[in-house]
């Protein structure tokens, strides 16, 4: 049994990352584009979808949920200025990156249909690996102030219920 395989899911997960981390590095240093952009795809997909489960606000579907209503969700999310989402996730990053995958859509969907050069392929791996790292940088820093919150909160009820019966003993 390899070990990989009795790990938790969240190591498991953290597993996977370093691994088609590795295949991204990888596939550009090869100039392998259009696997470092599958890759790419595959990982801002997977954040999006972590990035609305941190709080509780993921899509509930038995099917599948494009990109595209993640990325818009996490929008409204990010719509309150005093919410967290807003405070890691601009406007400026989410609209990059649908920019990103609405290019890497139709380069994909015209691959033999249009004369794709090198260059392009290129230019659009080298930004949606830039883009990918910084949705994952992002999206742990925000977990971890999702967690923090949440700790405050709890520790906060604490205090909340410890002085509650203190006054109903008194």
């Amino acid at each position: 049994m390899d070990v990989k395989d009795s790990v938790p899911e969240n190591m498991q997960k953290h597993f996977n990352y370093k691994e088609q981390f590795k295949r991204l590095k990888k596939a550009v240093d090869n100039k392998f584009y259009l696997e470092a952009i599958f890759i790419e795809y595959a990982i801002v997909e997977d954040r999006a979808e972590s990035i609305l489960l941190y709080e509780d606000n993921g899509i509930k579907s038995d099917r599948f949920v494009s990109i595209d209503r993640k990325l818009n969700k996490i929008i409204k999310l990010a719509e309150n200025k005093k919410s967290l989402p807003h405070r890691y996730f601009s406007d400026a990053l989410i609209n990059e990156i649908i920019v990103w995958k609405e290019n890497r859509n139709q380069m994909i969907h015209a691959l033999m249909k249009q004369h794709l050069t090198t260059q392009a392929l290129e230019e659009l791996a080298l930004t949606g690996e830039r883009l990918a790292k910084e949705i994952c940088k992002r999206s742990t820093n925000y977990k971890r102030a999702v967690e923090r919150q949440k700790k405050k909160r709890r520790t906060k009820e604490v205090i909340e219920r410890e002085f509650y019966w203190t006054l109903n003993e008194l």
